[in-house]
């Protein structure tokens, strides 16, 4: 009987699920797996020996990870058996939506995963826009203008999914002198 082992850390194998949600835990089958040049899992990897930091090419950062809940696998139990759990640790990205790659890196080894595509989060906030003008617009009494209302996440991303009625109430104005119209 001959016991094969797997050599040093050639790469790292990826598996996410998409899509994904900005300023949300990950959901679903996200792993990260430490292999040899051979394909095989390294089961013995341990990410406080060999830190593994992880970055997107999107605009923004990855969270939940580490000791420090940061972008950086660097705990004993971060790997169980060779295979990160990603959603299990909690891994977050906040920024910009779109469709992007995460790169692993540790020990001068870097993978890329496939492309995955980032979503707006929850809206957080209304951006009111007034048509017509720059950022600063003068309207003059009588004037008409068109107003448009976006749906943000904390990001700043558009949520596309924020449909429906909703009411707008303007305050704060007096009533015009003569006539007096409010």
């Amino acid at each position: 009987t001959v016991a094969v082992n797997p050599a040093a850390l050639g790469r790292f194998a990826w598996s996410l699920t998409s899509p994904q949600i900005n300023g949300v835990a990950f959901t679903g089958t996200n792993t990260l797996t430490a292999q040899d040049d051979y394909w095989n899992t390294i089961t013995s990897f341990d990410a406080s020996a060999s830190n593994v930091t992880l970055t997107t090419s999107l605009s923004g950062t990855i969270t939940g990870l580490g000791t420090g809940s940061n972008n950086i696998l660097n705990r004993s139990s971060d790997f169980l058996s060779g295979v990160a759990n990603l959603t299990t640790l909690g891994m977050k990205y906040t920024g910009a939506t779109g469709s992007g790659t995460f790169t692993a890196t540790s020990g001068g080894k870097t993978t890329t995963s496939s492309t995955i595509q980032i979503t707006a989060g929850t809206a957080s906030r209304l951006v009111l826009r007034v048509t017509g003008g720059d950022s600063v617009v003068t309207m003059l009494a009588g004037d008409t203008r068109s107003l448009v209302i976006t749906a943000k996440d904390a990001s700043g991303n558009t949520v596309t999914s924020y449909t429906g009625d909703k009411s707008l109430t303007f305050s704060g104005a007096d009533s015009s002198a003569s006539p007096a119209t409010a």
